[in-house]
């Protein structure tokens, strides 16, 4: 399933070495290629929560 979201700056921080790489991420919701399940949904969690505290982390990677 493609991505709906945009990739945000925590993701590219929790992948540093494809974060030029945007198909790198384009198969997953949250996260990239690199990450299991488990920190895929670690990564999912810490979004969220970073949305919700107005995180910088949270907004879109340039």
């Amino acid at each position: 399933m493609p991505r709906s979201e945009p990739i945000t700056r925590l993701e590219v921080a929790s992948c540093p070495t494809h974060r030029k790489d945007v198909r790198h991420y384009a198969d997953f919701e949250v996260g990239c290629a690199c990450l299991d399940d488990t920190r895929r949904g670690r990564l999912e969690s810490r979004l969220t929560e970073a949305k919700a505290q107005d995180d910088p982390l949270a907004e879109m990677a340039e």
